[in-house]
């Protein structure tokens, strides 16, 4: 429902950019998963950055620091006949030197709709070393999906084996590394909710090599309830737009919103929507700062959002507005606010995540 203040309303409308969070376990017996690669399949439709070099070995068994192994340089491969919900999963994995990402996907539904943990081998010993993202229509989110509950610290050596267990119990999962006995992660809501599917592995820009897979299934009944808890005062009701590409309409012009078709979304914890649930991400590369200074990116697409604030007199409040990657901020049809929040935009290694926040004033 609309926040309510009181008797007046103010329609708020953003435009966004995209480049591109029981009883006692029921334990079967572990199950070897073969890595041969017939028994796989391997998708790179996803994945459009360039790489530095082709992959290779891509989805193929190689042998690497002495063991036979699934090499996963580039895309998402996921094990055909193997239905997934609850339990252990095991695996050893290791980086070589020139490994960015690597990880492990579960519940994998299609190579759209997934759930994944991955590690930065070049961010080792830092909160950003691990990451959890849903796989949402083809994006991972992850600069929607970042801090306690979605990123960690972790050593991530390079050419040495490290042993990962992931112990997913309906929404919660937790990652384990070597054998520790407490969680280097715990994730307590997983976003794809509590469904089946298989287990693969995930890479990029290098990726890395995984050895000796196995699950154990847990048979426990473990709860699905999502319990709303959104932040006091935040904006949750929310419709969208279709997707449009910036060549085509300009997202700095206010639209003829009777014109357009309108799809009613709500945000999630802890106030969030994730446009990456309802539009597909054109996946483009982050082109270069001063390319994007210059103007519009060729290939980036956006949708306007809007809300309806209401207030029982005239004043002015501070809204507090996290995004990525850019927006364009109207009340009443007026611009209020624009901002570039985007990969690298603000400094080399700036990461673009929603945690970045804006405070424009709002006249209501």
């Amino acid at each position: 429902m609309a926040s309510r203040l009181g008797k007046s309303a103010a329609a708020l409308l953003a435009s966004v950019f995209a480049f591109t969070f029981g009883a006692g376990r029921s334990h079967a017996q572990s199950i070897s998963v073969p890595l041969t690669s017939d028994r796989w399949v391997l998708s790179q439709r996803n994945f459009k950055i360039q790489e530095p070099q082709p992959p290779e070995h891509n989805g193929e068994v190689v042998n690497f620091l002495g063991r036979q192994c699934f090499r996963m340089a580039r895309g998402l491969a996921y094990a055909r006949g193997i239905e997934f919900q609850n339990g252990t999963i095991d695996v050893d994995m290791a980086a070589d030197a020139n490994s960015r990402f690597l990880g492990v996907a579960f519940r994998v539904q299609s190579d759209d709709d997934y759930e994944v943990i991955f590690f930065r081998p070049r961010s080792s010993g830092s909160t950003q070393a691990i990451q959890y993202t849903p796989g949402l229509r083809g994006a991972n989110a992850w600069q929607i999906y970042t801090g306690p509950g979605y990123t960690a610290a972790a050593e991530i050596p390079r050419n040495q084996w490290i042993h990962v267990r992931i112990v997913v119990s309906g929404l919660v999962a937790e990652l384990f590394l070597n054998h520790a006995a407490e969680p280097s992660l715990v994730i307590p809501d997983l976003k794809l909710g509590h469904r089946k599917g298989s287990i693969g592995f995930w890479g990029h820009l290098g990726g890395g090599y995984f050895a000796d897979l196995r699950f154990t299934p847990d048979s426990t009944a473990y709860t699905s309830e999502v319990k709303p808890n959104p932040l006091p005062g935040a904006l949750t009701d929310w419709e969208l737009s279709p997707m449009f590409d910036v060549a085509e309409k300009d997202p700095s012009v206010y639209p003829d919103v009777r014109s357009l078709q309108w799809e009613k979304v709500e945000a999630e914890n802890p106030g969030i929507v994730v446009i990456n649930r309802y539009r597909r991400s054109p996946n483009i590369d982050a082109p270069e700062r001063e390319d994007r200074i210059r103007g519009l990116v060729p290939g980036a697409k956006f949708v306007f959002a809007r809300t309806t604030i209401h207030s029982n007199r005239a004043q002015i409040r501070k809204m507090h507005l996290g995004y990525s990657d850019e927006v364009v901020v109207y009340l009443n049809g007026i611009p209020i606010y624009t901002g570039n929040n985007s990969l690298s935009f603000r400094q080399p290694n700036f990461l673009g995540c929603w945690i970045s926040k804006a405070t424009p004033p709002t006249f209501l």
